[in-house]
C-alpha cells in the first residue's frame, strides 16, 4: 500500500477543510454583528434614571439639564471593544455654597442605598457605588464644573451608570 497515493492525499485535503472550517467557524462570531447585552428594553437606563438620588435637586438650583444615554456598543478595533451601560447626567446650577450641594448629594445618596468609595478636592464626598438588585454595578459622581466666587455662576453635574447585561 502507497501511503502517499490518492486515500492519503484525500484525508490531508480534507484535514485542511475541516481544521479552516473550525477556524472560521470561531472568528465569525467575535467579527459579525453585535455582541448580546448592554440594555435589553433600556431597563436599567430606566432604573438609574428612576433612582431616588435624581429625584430631588439642591437649595438654588436651576437651569437643570437631565442627559439619558443608553448602553452602546463598541467595535473592538485599536481598543477594546463591548458594551457601556446606560448613565444618566445632570447638570445644573446652584447658589448654595459647594460644601452645601455636596453634603445635600451626600444624604441623599445613603438615603438612596450608595456607599461613599471617595472624597475629592473639596475634602468631601463625590463619588459613591451601589449594586441594584439585579446585581449590576452603579456608579455616581458630583463634580463641581466652575470654580466661580459668584454662586450664580456655580456650575455642578451628578452623573451615574450602570454595568450593561452580562457584566
Amino acid at each position: 500500500m502507497n501511503p502517499s497515493g490518492p486515500r492519503s492525499a484525500r484525508r490531508r485535503q480534507l484535514r485542511r477543510l475541516a481544521g479552516a472550517a473550525l477556524a472560521i467557524g470561531a472568528v465569525l462570531p467575535a467579527g459579525c454583528g453585535t455582541a448580546a447585552g448592554g440594555d435589553p428594553g433600556g431597563r436599567r437606563l430606566h432604573e438609574l434614571a428612576g433612582d431616588p438620588v435624581f429625584a430631588a435637586l439642591p437649595q438654588g438650583a436651576n437651569t437643570v439639564k437631565v442627559t439619558r444615554t443608553p448602553a452602546r456598543y463598541r467595535k473592538p478595533g485599536f481598543t477594546g471593544g463591548g458594551w457601556t451601560g446606560p448613565s444618566v447626567v445632570v447638570t445644573f446650577t446652584s447658589s448654595a455654597p459647594p460644601a452645601v450641594v455636596f453634603r445635600f448629594y451626600a444624604q441623599r445618596a445613603a438615603a438612596a442605598g450608595w456607599r461613599p468609595t471617595a472624597k475629592g478636592a473639596l475634602g468631601l464626598t463625590d463619588r459613591w457605588a451601589k449594586t441594584y438588585p439585579d446585581g449590576a454595578p452603579a456608579t455616581l459622581g458630583l463634580a463641581l464644573l466652575t470654580r466661580s466666587q459668584a454662586a450664580s455662576d456655580r456650575r455642578y453635574s451628578l452623573s451615574g451608570g450602570i454595568g450593561p447585561v452580562g457584566h
